[in-house]
């Protein structure tokens, strides 16, 4: 079944009650292919969903984002010949929408996406914003996940603040190298970081230039992460 032959009775098309992974590609090779896999189960599991692995053994040839998408009447897959290039460097502000920390749209890459559109809105071109939970905890930008350096420490938010267990995050806390805090922080937390950068699949680790209109330094820690990490 095609992506064009989804029906309109499916519960991902009603009420965004699926889940998807993006794959980054380059010369017929997944990038951390496994990792996404172990995602996407993960995630289909907690939505009761049944993921069809087969239909995404064949890896495109190309360069460019392999999206795997997973509701009740099927697993899908999509390609998109090139990748756009993100900003030099994020510009960086606080979201007035938040998440719940324990929703599966927080902490899983589900098709309910609106409140992630809605932050990433309110953002400029260049930019991204922080969205904090319930709790008032800092737990990512809108869409992507959120490291930080303060004190000479290397921080990022817990999944238990709602954040999303990414493959470049998983990365930077298992392969890295880096010892990494994970923790519960207020926005205030960033106010002193002495560098912020975002990671996600499709932009891997880039750096943030300014916090709330305030400039910010930049460490080093950002540019030899991305240095190790696509080198890898």
């Amino acid at each position: 079944m095609s992506l064009l032959e989804i029906p309109i009775s499916d519960a991902g098309f009603r009420h965004g009650v699926g889940v998807f992974e993006t794959v980054r590609v380059k010369d017929g090779k997944a990038r951390w292919r496994e990792w996404h896999l172990e995602s996407i189960r993960e995630s289909a599991q907690v939505l009761g969903l049944k993921i069809l692995e087969k239909g995404l053994d064949k890896v495109p040839s190309g360069f460019g984002l392999w999206r795997w998408f997973v509701t009740e009447t099927g697993t899908r897959s999509w390609w998109s010949e090139g990748i756009e290039l993100p900003p030099a460097a994020y510009q960086l502000r606080p979201a007035t929408i938040g998440v719940w920390s324990g929703s599966w749209e927080a902490r899983y890459k589900t098709l309910s996406y609106l409140s992630r559109i809605q932050g990433r809105r309110e953002a400029s071109s260049d930019g991204e914003v922080v969205m904090l939970n319930e709790k008032g905890e800092i737990a990512s930008a809108s869409m992507a996940n959120l490291f930080w350096v303060k004190e000479g420490k290397l921080r990022t938010p817990a999944r238990e603040c709602g954040c999303r267990a990414g493959t470049v995050r998983r990365w930077i806390l298992e392969r890295s190298g880096q010892k990494v805090e994970e923790g519960r922080w207020k926005k205030e937390e960033l106010d002193g970081a002495e560098e912020i950068f975002v990671t996600n699949a499709r932009i891997g680790i880039q750096p943030v230039v300014s916090w709330g209109g305030k400039k910010l330094a930049r460490s080093g820690v950002a540019e030899a992460l991305a240095k190790a990490f696509w080198a890898e």
